[in-house]
């Protein structure tokens, strides 16, 4: 008997140990609540790893439940965010979300070009099977550069966003770069034909960094490669982008801080 409750004793403080380890435990369920919205029989529920959205690339989740309570997962579902300035309205690069079989959310991101203030406010049509859920959204300035509007030498304006990792640390990390071109206001479609060189640089130190390695396309706007903190503080990422040998874009950078 003292050998049971030894062994369920020290099962429940494993478990306890578990939790208490795991830096991310928003993470496991899809983020956390923004907002919540009923209607036609379905309730949709937003969410976001950090609910204080901020310019960049921004991870958003949808999670889907009709009048019983029991999770959807089985609908179309499309974002489509759009920013109305008053005289104008324009929207900003988006990945379509998909579900996750194992959260049971749509799982998608969009890229902020622009802070709302004022007047100018964003919001986030969730389309689902058809239905439209308008949640309206808050988003801050980001403090450090982490995507930028850029026009390139071919005439064409280019969005290019650090997609933020689960967390920074020293020595080398995975990078990865989301890069959009705009065709209008509304329409921003993912452009996989690069080759981007990255430079990365610490500005308070005056020094960069060895054994990084270059973005390359793996495809829907995405670039991975890696880049080698030597230590912590600010560091400054330059991208080049070259499209069949010629320059687009140069001077681009993203900024980070850890």
């Amino acid at each position: 008997m003292n050998r049971i409750f030894s062994c369920a004793v020290l099962c429940a403080l494993i478990f306890a140990a578990c939790k208490k380890d795991n830096p991310y435990p928003a993470e496991a369920t899809g983020g956390k609540k923004i907002a919540e919205i009923s209607q036609n029989n379905v309730t949709a529920t937003l969410w976001a790893d950090d609910p204080t959205l901020q310019t960049g690339y921004n991870r958003l989740y949808v999670s889907l439940k009709d009048m019983r309570d029991n999770e959807i997962s089985n609908l179309p579902v499309s974002f489509f965010p759009l920013m109305d300035m008053g005289d104008m309205k324009h929207s900003s690069p988006v990945e379509q979300p998909l579900c996750n079989p194992q959260t049971k959310k749509y799982e998608g991101a969009v890229v902020f070009t622009m802070p709302g203030s004022g007047m100018s406010a964003w919001q986030l049509d969730v389309s689902v099977d058809g239905d439209i859920f308008t949640f309206p959204l808050a988003v801050n300035a980001r403090t450090l550069q982490q995507s930028g509007v850029y026009v390139g030498t071919d005439a064409q304006k280019y969005i290019i966003a650090l997609v933020p990792p689960r967390k920074w640390q020293m020595g080398l990390n995975d990078l990865d770069l989301f890069i959009c071109r705009q065709t209008s206001m509304m329409e921003f479609p993912a452009d996989d034909g690069f080759t981007v060189e990255l430079t990365p640089e610490m500005p308070s130190m005056e020094h960069g960094s060895p054994n990084n390695v270059n973005p390359v396309s793996v495809g829907k706007g995405h670039y991975k490669g890696k880049i080698n903190y030597t230590m912590t503080g600010d560091w400054r990422l330059q991208l080049k982008l070259i499209k069949n040998g010629a320059v687009i874009v140069d001077g681009a950078y993203m900024d980070v801080l850890f």
